[in-house]
C-alpha cells in the first residue's frame, strides 16, 4: 500500500462503516490550491460554525417557509446534503425493522401495508354490541385506549367487517377488472360484511367494492383503498346494503391514521425533490397544502418528503383542518396521543461536518490546512463534494511530509478521528420532535425539542404524566459502541428533564411497551436483553433490572402486574415468553414456548395479537397455524393448534367462540369445548368444522 493511502483508507472505512445512503458526487476542482505547507501545530483560534453549533444545540425550532420559492431552496438544499443516516448495523438492521412492523393480510404471503407499523400496543375495550348482539366482541389492539387505529378487522358489535387483502399484494391498478383478478388467480379484492349476531353462525351478508385498512365510528365504515389509490367512507346504517357517502383520492403514501369521536386523522407523505409541482395535493386538487404553509425545521434536513396531517370528519368526509412539514421518507416516526400528535424527524452530522470539526480542532493539522478546510466548508456545493475535497486538502499536505512524518501520523489520524467520532456520537444522530397539539378537529403546531438517536417507531414514544418518553438506538461511533437510552421531556415545552442512559451496549431496540409508571425494553443483537425501568417519579426515570435470555421479542404485552408477555423468535423459530417482574430489579423468565414455524403476524402488526382475559389464552398466529396458547397460573400451554388454508392474520372473540381470520376463510371455535365448529368461506358455501 502507498504511503498516501494508509490514513485515508482508515478514515474512509469508519465513516462507510457508519454511514448509510450517502450520496455520490462528482468532485469539484479548486483552481486556487495552497502552496504545499510544513509539518506544524496550529495556534490559531477555530473559526465558529454556526451550522455545527445549531446541529448540536439541545434546541429545535420550526417555521413556516412563506413562499414556495423557500420551500424549492430548502428542499434542493436538502438534496445536495443527502446526509443519510449514521446507522447501526446499516441497511440490513432497518429493513428488519420495517418487515417486523408491516401488516399480514394475504391469503399466501407474509406482510401487509405499513400504516401502523410498531411492536407495542395497549389493549382497546371490546366493541359494545346492541342489544340483541353478543355481549363481548373483541377489537383492534391499539396502543392508545380510545384511539382506534386501521386493521384488517373492524366490527361495530353485531358485524364483523373483514378485508383480507392490501396492496403489499396487489400492484396499484386502477379499475382493473375481474378478468384481471382471475388471470392472475387472485379473487378481487374486496371488504366483507360478516353477520355475528348468532356467534356459532356467522354470515357473510354484503361485499364492500375495495380493500385495504379499515376505520368504522357510528354509520361510517372508511376503507384506505390503495389499490385504487382512495379513501372511501361508506354509509353502513344497512349492513347488509352499504352505500357510498364520501371519496378522497389518495394521491401519496399513506403513513397513519387514528379515530377518536368520530374525527379521522390522517397523515399522508409526499415524496418532495427540487422539482416539485406546488401546491402539493395528497388528498386531490380540492385539499391543495400551499407550499408557503408547509413547516420545516431549523437546520437542513435531507427534506426528501413532506408529511400531512389532515382533520378529517367521518360523516361527511370533509377535511376541517391540515398542518405540512418536511421531514425524511425513511426515519420520520408518527405518534399520537388522545390531545397531542408527534412528528420526528432525523438530523445530525454529516459526514463533511464531521470532517470539517475533526480538522479545525486538531492540534495535528496545520494553520493552512485548516484555513483551506474551512474554505471549503462555505463552498455552495453538495456534502459528498466537500467531502472529497477535504480528503483532498489533507492528502495534499501529507504528501509534503517525509516519509517518517508520514508513517508517525497514519496511525495517530487514525485513533484520532476514531475518538472525535466517539466524541460526537449523540451529535451524529439526533431527532427533532414537532408536536402538533389536537382539540378536536383543529391542529396547532407546538413546540419542538431534539434527543439524541432515532426511535424505532411510534411505540417508542409515550405522553405520561405531563411528560413526553422517548426512547432511541444511538448508532456506534469510532470506537464507541451503539447505546439504548430513554429520554424524558415536559411534554408542553420538549425540555429535556432526565434520561436513563447506557441499556444494551452495541445492540439496539427491538421492542418498547409503556404500562403506567413501567417501562420495557427489549435490546438485541445476539441476545436478548430485557430492561424495567421504573417511573414512579415520572421526571426521574430509574433502570430497576435486566434480564439476558437467547433470542428476542418484537412485541411485548402486560398480563398482570407482575407479567409480560414477549413474543418474537429463537433459532428462526417464533417464540413466546413470560417475563416475571414480581421483582422489578430481578426479572426472570417464568415460561416460554418454541413454536416450528418461522413467522407471525404478530412480528409484523400489534393489531395481530389477541388476549382473551375470560378464559385466560392468548392467541399466537404462527404461519397457517393459529395457536391458543394458556397463560394462567404462569405457565404457557397450547390447548388448542388450528390449521388453516392461508396464513393466519388476525383473531377475535365473540361472546365464547373465538373467529380465526386466514385469507379467505373464517374459522370458528367453540371456547367452552375448544372445538372448531364452522369455516365460513368468504365468496362460497360456508362448511361445518
Amino acid at each position: 500500500m502507498t504511503r498516501k493511502t494508509v490514513w485515508m483508507v482508515a478514515v474512509v472505512t469508519l465513516l462507510a462503516g457508519a454511514v448509510v445512503g450517502a450520496a455520490v458526487a462528482m468532485s469539484v476542482t479548486d483552481g486556487d490550491t495552497p502552496d504545499p505547507p510544513t509539518a506544524g501545530n496550529d495556534t490559531d483560534d477555530v473559526l465558529d460554525r454556526p451550522e455545527l453549533t445549531m446541529q448540536l444545540s439541545d434546541d429545535a425550532t420550526v417555521e413556516q417557509f412563506g413562499t414556495a420559492e423557500a420551500f424549492k431552496e430548502y428542499v434542493t438544499a436538502g438534496q445536495r446534503q443527502r446526509r443519510g443516516a449514521w446507522g447501526f448495523g446499516g441497511p440490513l438492521v432497518r429493513e428488519q425493522a420495517v418487515q417486523m412492523t408491516a401488516d399480514a393480510g394475504s391469503d399466501d404471503m407474509a406482510g401487509g401495508d405499513d400504516m401502523d407499523s410498531g411492536d407495542s400496543a395497549a389493549p382497546e375495550p371490546a366493541a359494545t354490541p346492541a342489544s340483541d348482539s353478543p355481549d363481548r366482541v373483541a377489537g383492534s389492539n391499539v396502543q392508545v385506549a380510545g384511539l382506534d387505529e386501521p386493521d384488517l378487522v373492524k366490527t361495530d358489535g353485531s358485524n364483523f367487517y373483514y378485508s383480507p387483502f392490501t396492496d403489499r399484494y396487489y400492484p396499484r391498478l386502477a379499475g382493473a377488472d375481474d378478468v384481471h383478478w382471475e388471470r392472475h388467480g387472485l379473487p378481487e379484492p374486496a371488504t366483507h360484511v360478516v353477520d355475528i349476531t348468532d356467534p356459532a353462525e356467522p354470515a357473510a351478508i354484503a361485499d364492500v367494492n375495495g380493500s385495504g385498512k379499515l376505520l368504522r365510528t357510528g354509520d361510517v365504515l372508511v376503507v384506505f383503498d390503495r389499490i385504487e389509490g382512495q379513501i372511501v367512507g361508506y354509509d353502513v346504517s344497512d349492513p347488509a346494503n352499504p352505500v357510498e357517502r364520501w371519496r378522497k383520492p389518495l394521491d401519496d403514501r399513506l403513513v397513519t391514521a387514528r379515530e377518536a369521536d368520530g374525527q379521522l386523522y390522517v397523515v399522508t407523505r409526499t415524496g418532495v425533490g427540487p422539482g416539485t409541482a406546488c401546491p402539493i395535493e395528497p388528498l386531490g386538487e380540492g385539499n391543495a397544502v400551499d407550499c408557503g404553509e408547509i413547516y420545516s425545521p431549523e437546520v437542513q434536513t435531507d427534506a426528501d418528503a413532506t408529511y400531512t396531517a389532515f382533520s378529517i370528519d367521518a360523516e361527511s368526509g370533509e377535511v376541517e383542518d391540515s398542518v405540512s412539514f418536511v421531514g425524511t421518507g425513511a426515519n420520520t416516526v408518527v405518534y399520537m396521543s388522545q390531545d397531542s400528535l408527534y412528528l420526528t424527524y432525523t438530523t445530525g452530522l454529516s459526514r463533511a461536518d464531521l470532517l470539517v470539526s475533526w480538522v479545525t480542532d486538531s492540534d495535528r493539522f496545520p494553520a493552512d490546512v485548516k484555513e483551506r478546510v474551512r474554505e471549503i466548508d462555505s463552498y455552495d456545493i453538495s456534502d459528498a463534494s466537500k467531502e472529497r475535497e477535504i480528503h483532498t486538502a489533507i492528502e495534499r499536505w501529507l504528501d509534503s511530509l517525509s516519509e517518517e512524518e508520514r508513517q508517525e501520523l497514519d496511525d495517530q489520524l487514525h485513533e484520532e478521528f476514531q475518538s472525535h467520532m466517539a466524541d460526537h456520537q449523540e451529535q451524529l444522530t439526533q431527532t427533532g420532535i414537532v408536536h402538533v397539539e389536537v382539540d378536536g378537529d383543529d391542529l396547532t403546531v407546538g413546540e419542538t425539542g431534539t434527543v439524541p438517536g432515532e426511535p424505532l417507531n411510534q411505540f417508542a414514544l409515550d405522553e405520561y404524566e405531563g411528560t413526553l418518553r422517548v426512547a432511541t438506538t444511538i448508532p456506534r461511533a469510532g470506537d464507541a459502541e451503539s447505546v439504548n437510552n430513554l429520554y424524558v421531556l415536559d411534554s408542553e415545552t420538549l425540555d429535556r428533564e432526565d434520561e436513563v442512559t447506557g441499556m444494551g451496549e452495541d445492540q439496539r431496540i427491538f421492542a418498547v411497551r409503556y404500562v403506567g409508571d413501567t417501562a420495557y425494553l427489549i435490546t438485541f443483537r445476539q441476545v436478548d436483553p430485557f430492561y424495567v425501568v421504573d417511573f414512579e417519579e415520572p421526571t426521574d426515570p430509574e433502570l430497576l433490572g435486566e434480564l439476558k435470555l437467547p433470542g428476542f421479542s418484537t412485541y411485548l404485552h402486560p398480563v398482570d402486574n407482575e407479567t409480560v408477555l414477549g413474543i418474537g423468535e429463537e433459532g428462526r423459530q417464533v417464540k413466546a415468553v413470560l417475563f416475571d417482574v414480581t421483582d422489578p430489579t430481578d426479572p426472570e423468565v417464568g415460561d416460554d414456548l418454541l413454536v416450528d414455524a418461522g413467522w407471525s403476524a404478530i412480528d409484523e402488526s400489534h393489531h395481530a395479537f389477541l388476549m382473551d382475559r375470560r378464559h385466560e389464552v392468548f392467541f399466537l398466529p404462527a404461519e397457517n397455524r393459529g395457536l391458543v396458547v394458556d397463560y394462567s397460573g404462569g405457565q404457557l400451554d397450547v390447548v388448542m393448534d388450528i390449521e388453516a388454508e392461508n396464513r393466519v392474520s388476525r383473531a377475535r372473540y365473540v361472546d365464547d367462540y373465538l373467529y380465526v381470520f386466514a385469507g379467505d376463510e373464517i374459522i370458528v371455535v367453540d371456547q367452552t369445548e375448544w372445538e372448531r365448529v364452522k369455516t365460513l368461506q368468504l365468496g362460497e358455501e360456508s362448511r361445518d368444522g
